[in-house]
């Protein structure tokens, strides 16, 4: 049971003393747990110590699990809160057998183990976060442990940190992707249809579903267990884990898609390989399954809940049995503006036209704020690419950018290191990204991040909910202006230069959080 009471409180709680809002926040919740609701949902902006409140209930309760969405975030738990045993991916931890590999391309994934094994990182870790009263871990790592490798059972309360990414993590773990060149790879001589009618995309999982349980079966038996590894088994090895993967994502596909449950199949052709996709259309289905119901209460937390109601749905989840808890922003909206500058329109047939208003509005902003490091959101490498090529070399010197997701770090350890007023250029940081204090004392949004309605799922989605839509795109807006100011002593002036935000923001008003409006400066 959660532990009620004021000392339990004050043993709990991390810190010596409360920030403003939390005290109130952990008796609401508290309170709504002890009345017997399973889902509460706490919204608080950044700054209101969202982290302090998800450890002080995980301890306060029998066990409990700890879910963040990036492993910066998970470092920055385990930094600050020293108690909870940290498991990461596989990936992190070195193979004891196999050399210059890691866990995640380890024997043990198909059941062959050696002596070295007991040296073994991964499972040190994993050993500890299973006895700890509290684990912590990141939701692709968690998904895997309980839903494919056993060992972790249901605890008393599961805690999802910036619970708003929750949907796009199950969307991940559920889809399927096969290509040609990845069949061949793992010695399966079926192509896929150059083209494929969505009516029948389930019948060509059903034919593929055989085929690739056959071929794992067949390799699996070709690996000799024992003492040693031969070389030879190693590509097998990493087959192994991929074929694994795709029959367990292929055989949810075809069994939801037989009690009803609305999947889109998307197609195309790729570095000389046809490809094949399929994803739900929502993941609310399968959320109790997979993610919620390994605990027997669960504790959401995110500073972009905004519409409770989509929200929740999105995650399977009624409206009447969770509880929602929200606290105010306590930074001075002065401190914080967000100026309405709408220079550009930047939707699809009119970005080509107009991105050189955006160019030179970019490049004003640049140069008033010379001395200052900044961050300039473009939502698309599109975007990203043309303010680079079009900047005057005078301010362009001091941008850092990416031009893909796999430089994304390699660029904010430069802009967080260099001592000069860099400029982070990035299409793909509207979370988890602290720019505290001087590493932004600005910041610029160009275009309203519209998900990608080229994304089969994202329009059947809208399509079915066009609430969804507006609420997906309020929430990455609401993220991205959270980056800069990180605490109420903090500064920093936010630019929004898409010509339909004005429109847009008097729409979504009542979606919005007040502390966000209460910061927006007309032109």
């Amino acid at each position: 049971m959660l532990a009620s009471g004021v000392h339990a409180a004050r043993a709990s709680f991390p810190f010596a003393t409360f920030r403003e809002g939390q005290r109130e926040a952990l008796d609401a919740a508290r309170e709504a747990f002890a009345a017997g609701v399973r889902v509460v949902v706490i919204e608080a902006p950044t700054g209101a110590g969202k982290s302090a409140l998800a450890v002080t209930l995980a301890h306060e309760a029998r066990d409990a699990y700890v879910l963040t969405g990036q492993k910066v975030l998970q470092d920055q738990y385990h930094r600050d809160f020293a108690t909870l045993a940290l498991l990461k991916g596989r990936g992190t931890y070195a193979c004891e057998v196999v050399q210059h590999a890691t866990a995640a391309h380890a024997p043990c994934l198909m059941g062959h183990t050696f002596p070295a094994c007991d040296a073994c990182g991964y499972y040190r870790a994993r050993d500890a976060a299973l006895a700890a009263p509290v684990a912590l871990m990141n939701y692709a790592g968690f998904l895997h442990q309980v839903n494919d490798s056993g060992g972790f059972g249901e605890r008393e309360l599961l805690v999802l940190d910036e619970a708003h990414g929750v949907e796009a993590h199950l969307m991940q773990y559920l889809h399927v992707r096969l290509t040609d060149t990845a069949l061949e790879r793992a010695g399966i001589d079926e192509r896929l249809p150059a083209f494929i009618d969505p009516a029948y995309a389930v019948d060509v999982a059903d034919a593929l579903l055989p085929r690739l349980a056959a071929r794992r079966a067949q390799l699996d038996g070709e690996i000799v267990a024992g003492r040693h590894l031969r070389q030879s088994d190693l590509g097998k090895l990493q087959t192994l884990q991929w074929l694994d993967g795709q029959v367990r994502r292929l055989r949810w596909l075809t069994d939801t898609w037989d009690a009803g449950v609305e999947w889109v199949c998307e197609h195309g052709f790729d570095n000389g390989s046809t490809w094949l996709g399929w994803k739900p259309v929502e993941v609310g289905p399968f959320a109790e399954e997979l993610l919620l119901g390994h605990a027997r209460r669960v504790l959401m937390l995110s500073a972009t809940v905004l519409d409770e109601t989509t929200f929740l749905r999105g995650l399977g989840v009624p409206r009447e049995e969770a509880a929602v808890i929200r606290v105010a922003s306590n930074f001075p909206p002065e401190r914080r503006p967000l100026v309405l500058r709408p220079v550009a329109r930047l939707t699809r047939h009119h970005q080509a036209r107009e991105l050189p208003h955006l160019i030179d509005e970019v490049g004003a902003i640049m140069e008033d704020h010379e001395t200052e490091k900044g961050v300039i959101h473009t939502h698309s490498y599109r975007i990203a690419s043309a303010l680079y090529a079009g900047l005057p070399d005078h301010v362009r010197r001091r941008i850092v950018t990416h031009v893909s997701a796999e430089g994304r770090q390699a660029a904010l350890e430069e802009h967080l290191t260099r001592p000069e007023p860099t400029v982070l250029l990035t299409p793909s940081m509207t979370e988890g990204l602290d720019l505290v204090d001087d590493l932004a004392r600005w910041q610029v949004i160009c275009k309203l991040p519209f998900p990608y309605l080229g994304d089969a799922q994202v329009a059947a989605r809208r399509a079915r909910d066009p609430g969804w839509y507006a609420w997906r795109t309020s929430l990455t807006l609401v993220q991205a202006y959270g980056r800069a100011v990180r605490s109420r002593e903090d500064y920093a002036v936010t630019y929004l230069l898409d010509a339909d935000a004005p429109a847009f923001l008097a729409r979504e008003r009542g979606r919005l959080p007040s502390w966000f409006v209460e910061a927006v400066r007309a032109p």
